[in-house]
């Protein structure tokens, strides 16, 4: 380490401006390529590619066909839409989607039309010769009549789509359900645009005055997301302008006069009004009865320009208005942001060479490169001024001396963080091992641009402030911005006077969060990222409280489905499959019961069922010479291909969605269920499925439960899994290197373990409150950890670095102890206010996900200060006690000395 911080320091001092041109051109080649890295549109195969789950969907998209459906709901001023104006807002619907160009996407299969209205049972009874009704007590005596007409299982589909309220003796109804099915794409964009078609469809229907019809679907949402894409790009802006604002209070030296006050000052609320015009349009979306509506409407460009050019204007005011004081100001921030803007280029750039698309978890990379940005650069500014301004040294001697020190700390927080993100390129998820390399290459990218690129460009401005004579050190010991290590600094009484008593309060809190964690939920919903301002959300959350309308739940079944054990083995599961919670079925006359849905045994069943209104004679024949018997088996040793056959030339439409073939062998079937489970009862429906198709397995074939709920649930359980063992070895390979690295720059490695003992708990701090505050895990609360190693393990490492070099220059721990905190405490407060302040502002999102998100960024990264200022100080002092207790020295000081280049620092060279 010592031999690359030298290295490093030396390229700085004599080839500055090599450094420059190179980072730029470096910058200019790997930002092209940055620009192509996007979100791959599948995110799922991401996360869980070889899940079985997730084959199955593709599998029977590719091989029976998909659809979509979107819903309509329609409601009515009078409280009731089975009236004669509801028969003529669905009959106007149905007109209206039919005769626009998105006709032309609409799936219309037998028995199964593709625009199916609450009101069918009295279509059905029009078309089947009864008058049309002119009165609401017509349009109710036509449904009851209508729906006697059709059969059992389609009744139950139909009262489905009426709302929880609905009276069947009196055909009363607060809500009804359209539901329209469409063409599937395998391309996003058209899928999206699919779903527009039909809903601009829908309402351009005319109604009456008294109907309101809803249109939703989950593509519906995706196909309107400008305004979500928007607002988030808003409050990424209003971060990076919190942040800027922030690093220039931090940033700020010591003023000259009442003027470079003011100047500053007005330079700060000018910021302060760009951060204002930026959080406007979500204020007014989240607070609409405190903040004007018109604010909502406020264009991003128009809050880009707006912001620039305040900014624009207060980096003017201070580099004109005050050029040898308030200038150092603008070009420290403005450099800082700079390259922390170019480390994020580098790792989107690398991540295209080597990755092409984005996976879910690479998305919020920016955020620990900005957080590790702010830290680094922070503690090397603060460094590099400490020695600029006293004994009278030389800017180079300055920054030589600011790059051994502060370089070594940096070193090893950026070796020991990227080796353990490095640990997750072995993991089966192919996101996380995507995660964990572009982490490590962007901390990595980060290290050296603030150790080459930000020095570089800071000599070459203070060499020329040097010989003009404008260059003043003794501005550099701080202004105001001096207050926050001095607050800091008053924390070492904790480790000097209560370092037993805060061990015991950091371990207990850290024993009641492990409990806590053992409560924290596991949820994903694709509602959450629904705008709460979004009237698609609402529809939603009323489609799902008021209805009882079953979602698809699919079961794919492979290999040799035409032997005779293929058939007896689906038949018993499909029959299991009807003692399964949450699978809708149906009870005939006779007492039997069987699951809903268009499966193939539902479908040969009703062709080979002799009191069925789809008897065919003619299969059911063949099935008799197949072997079929009462029981509807067939011996095991038979062949059913016979049957298959018959049915697929006379009804090919109905069997290509539930029966498959290879070169004309049938190797694959398809059972559908109508299920309730949703969202939260997915896994278990899964399992239970599965658990019912064990006959069909032991017959020979495979078979699989999937669906769109089972699939997310089946991705958040693998993140959670993966992500405890990614944790584990992230935190263990930091702890091998801190132990190694500690035995050989000062003979005790076990430094290493204290340093990384308050990582381990902030992040079971983390996860405590998460579960404590009702927070669940998912895939975007998921990163959290991975934030808080990736904070937290260089926040550890500079307090224990700066302590040690404390140490050879007090005589006493306590003395040492507060030094620590005023310098690097003080520059870590700095780091985390900034980082704090600018992403704690995606609170004030109208997605729960994000507010969440920032929320828990925000309490990570301020429990990472608390532990680096109070619980490390405390436990590095108890250290030294014990040693000094045993009659030792804490630490080999030579050594120590040695490991961290002491003379080549203070000599500059």
């Amino acid at each position: 380490m010592k031999t690359l911080v030298n290295g490093l320091a030396g390229i700085v001092h004599k080839a500055p401006w090599a450094v420059v041109i190179i980072t730029l051109i470096v910058s200019f080649v790997l930002g092209g390529l940055g620009g192509q890295f996007q979100p791959a549109e599948d995110q799922n195969e991401s996360f869980a590619p070889e899940a079985a789950e997730l084959t199955a969907a593709t599998t029977i998209a590719e091989r029976f066909g998909a659809v979509q459906r979107l819903q309509v709901m329609t409601s009515s001023t009078t409280g009731d839409v089975i009236t004669l104006e509801g028969l003529e807002a669905a009959t106007a619907l149905e007109e209206s989607i039919r005769a626009s160009d998105a006709a032309s996407l609409l799936v219309d299969a037998p028995n199964s039309p593709a625009i199916l209205s609450y009101m069918a049972p009295v279509q059905f009874a029009v078309q089947a010769g009864a008058p049309v009704p002119t009165s609401d007590a017509e349009v109710k005596a036509l449904y009851a009549a209508g729906l006697e007409q059709v059969p059992p299982e389609f009744q139950q589909f139909l009262v489905a789509l009426l709302s929880d309220d609905a009276d069947a003796s009196t055909a009363t109804a607060e809500l009804g359900l359209t539901s329209i099915t469409y063409e599937s794409s395998d391309d996003f964009d058209e899928l999206a645009a699919n779903a527009l078609a039909i809903g601009e469809a829908v309402l351009a229907a005319p109604t009456p005055d008294t109907i309101t019809n809803e249109p939703f679907s989950v593509e519906l949402i995706f196909a309107s997301g400008d305004d979500f894409q928007e607002e988030i790009l808003r409050l990424l802006l209003a971060a990076a302008l919190i942040i800027i604002l922030v690093l220039a209070i931090v940033f700020l030296v010591k003023p000259r006069n009442v003027t470079d006050r003011a100047l500053f000052v007005v330079g700060a609320l000018l910021m302060a009004a760009g951060i204002g015009v930026a959080i406007a349009p979500n204020l007014a979306l989240v607070f609409p009865d405190i903040f004007p509506e018109s604010w909502a409407d406020i264009s991003v460009g128009t809050v880009a320009i707006t912001t620039l050019l305040l900014y624009t204007a207060a980096f003017l005011l201070w580099t004109f208005g005050s050029p040898r004081r308030l200038r150092r100001v603008a070009s420290d921030t403005l450099l800082t942001f700079l390259t922390i803007g170019l480390a994020i280029q580098w790792t989107n750039g690398y991540g295209f060479l080597r990755f092409e698309d984005q996976s879910q978890l690479v998305q919020i990379l920016p955020i620990l490169l900005i957080g590790l940005g702010v830290d680094y650069a922070i503690h090397m500014n603060t460094r590099y001024r400490q020695e600029a301004s006293s004994n009278n040294k030389t800017v180079d001697v300055a920054i030589g001396t600011a790059i051994r020190t502060v370089g070594i700390a940096l070193v090893l927080a950026t070796v020991t963080t990227a080796v353990g993100f490095l640990t997750n390129v072995t993991n089966d998820i192919p996101a996380l091992a995507e995660f964990g390399e572009l982490a490590a290459f962007g901390i990595v990218a980060s290290f050296l641009l603030m150790l080459t690129f930000v020095p570089s460009v800071r000599l070459l401005l203070d060499r020329r402030g040097e010989r003009k004579g404008t260059f003043e050190p003794e501005a550099l010991e701080g202004g105001d911005s001096r207050a926050l290590p001095r607050f800091i600094g008053r924390f070492s009484w904790l480790a000097k006077h209560a370092a037993v008593a805060t061990v015991i309060v950091a371990l207990l809190v850290t024993g009641l969060s492990a409990y806590s964690m053992t409560n924290l939920s596991t949820k994903f919903s694709f509602l959450d990222f629904v705008p709460t301002t979004s009237p698609l959300r609402d529809t939603a959350v009323t489609l799902e409280e008021r209805f009882d309308f079953p979602e698809t739940t699919s079961v794919l079944v492979e290999g040799d489905v035409a032997a005779g054990a293929s058939w007896n083995g689906m038949l018993a599961s499909y029959l299991n499959a009807a003692d399964v919670e949450n699978v809708n079925t149906i009870i005939t006359p006779l007492g039997a019961e069987f699951p809903l849905g268009n499966s193939l045994m539902g479908v040969m069943f009703q062709f080979l069922n002799p009191g069925g209104d789809q008897f065919d004679q003619d299969l059911f024949n063949v099935a008799l010479q197949v072997g079929f018997t009462q029981e509807r088996t067939v011996p095991p040793d038979s062949n059913v291909a016979p049957l298959y056959d018959a049915a697929v030339e006379k009804y090919p439409e109905i069997m290509a969605s539930v029966l498959a073939s290879t070169n004309g062998v049938y190797d694959a079937a398809l059972f559908n269920f109508d299920t309730t489970a949703g969202e939260d009862g997915a896994g278990q429906l899964a399992e239970d499925l599965n658990a019912a198709f064990a006959p069909a397995r032991e017959a020979g074939l495979a078979t699989v439960a999937t669906s769109n709920f089972i699939i997310n649930d089946l991705v958040v359980s693998v993140l959670r899994d993966s992500q405890v063992s990614s944790l584990a070895l992230t935190l263990t390979a930091a702890l091998l290197l801190l132990v190694i690295n500690f035995w050989f720059e000062s003979r005790r490695p076990m430094l290493g373990v204290i340093t990384t003992i308050p990582v381990a708990m902030v992040v079971v701090w983390v996860f405590g409150i998460m579960a404590a505050l009702n927070i669940p895990f998912g895939p975007v609360t998921a990163t959290i950890s991975a934030l808080g190693i990736g904070i937290g393990i260089p926040y550890m490492i500079h307090v224990t670095h700066r302590y040690l070099e404390e140490r050879t220059e007090n005589e006493s721990e306590n003395d040492a102890v507060e030094e620590t905190l005023i310098h690097t405490g003080g520059a870590l407060a700095g780091s985390a206010v900034t980082t704090i302040a600018g992403f704690g502002i995606l609170m004030i999102s109208t997605t729960i996900p994000f507010r969440q998100f920032g929320f828990v960024i925000a309490y990570t990264i301020l429990l990472a200060l608390i532990a680096a200022v109070c619980v490390l100080p405390s436990m590095l002092v108890l250290w030294d006690r014990w040693h000094r207790n045993r009659g030792e020295e804490p630490f080999d000081e030579a050594v120590f000395e040695k490991a961290i280049g002491a003379d080549a620092a203070e000599s500059g060279a």
